[in-house]
């Protein structure tokens, strides 16, 4: 990163909220009501890339192709009710308020990029009360292809009339990292664990170490400011 960040933009699961209750909570029992068992260990290793994606996997398992086809959008409909009827157990994580409200005061532009439906990311920001220090919120719902493929976070840019090598994104996963190495935008790795575990985790940590990206972890995530002003 040689270019001054003026551009802020956020993954939201494992990034700045711990949704898996909600969101792990929603997927395993909208799959359980049509007939597909799933356990949490089972969701993690699959887990990103949005809704669909992932409740297809196991309704493909179980079901099968033909009758995953059948069921996949009642099973999102399904999933995103559950998922709303559980934000009180969406929990923001730590520093992560300072931190928007430190960089929103030095003039940066915020967004969230996200594999979230539109409605459950505005849902959850308003609840913690952060929503308006976003300028934009993209969701799986704005793309056509989902991460790795970096649309996402070109859209974020254009949306911002921003710059990529002036934007930093901040995410969890090898999903958030590829997306924004595909489109060779600064990234900096939010080593929370959440979802993202064992040596998974190891090897995730390991390619943002090969890459020269920043790594905080969950008692370094007010530290993000610093990161980014060290770049002006």
């Amino acid at each position: 990163m040689t270019n001054t960040i003026d551009t802020m933009i956020f993954d939201l699961d494992g990034t700045l909220v711990d949704s898996q209750p909600a969101a792990l909570g929603a997927t395993i029992e909208a799959l359980s009501r049509l007939g597909v068992t799933a356990t949490a260990p089972d969701m993690r290793e699959v887990f990103g890339g949005g809704a669909r994606k992932l409740l297809n996997h196991f309704l493909e398992r179980d079901l099968g192709v033909e009758k995953a086809s059948q069921l996949i959008d009642e099973a999102i409909e399904l999933r995103s009710s559950l998922q709303l009827e559980l934000t009180k157990e969406v929990v923001l994580l730590p520093g992560v308020k300072e931190l928007v409200v430190s960089l929103k005061d030095s003039d940066h532009k915020l967004a969230v990029a996200t594999m979230s439906s539109r409605i459950i990311a505005e849902v959850v920001l308003a609840h913690h009360g952060i929503d308006g220090y976003f300028d934009s919120v993209l969701a799986i719902d704005d793309v056509t292809n989902g991460k790795p493929d970096p649309e996402i976070l070109a859209r974020t840019v254009e949306r911002l009339g921003g710059q990529v090598d002036r934007s930093l994104y901040a995410g969890d996963s090898s999903h958030d990292l590829e997306a924004a190495a595909n489109l060779g935008m600064p990234f900096l790795l939010v080593d929370s664990g959440i979802y993202v575990r064992g040596e998974a985790r190891e090897k995730l940590r390991a390619a943002a170490e090969q890459n020269g990206f920043p790594i905080v972890g969950l008692d370094g995530i007010s530290n993000i400011g610093e990161i980014v002003q060290r770049q002006a």
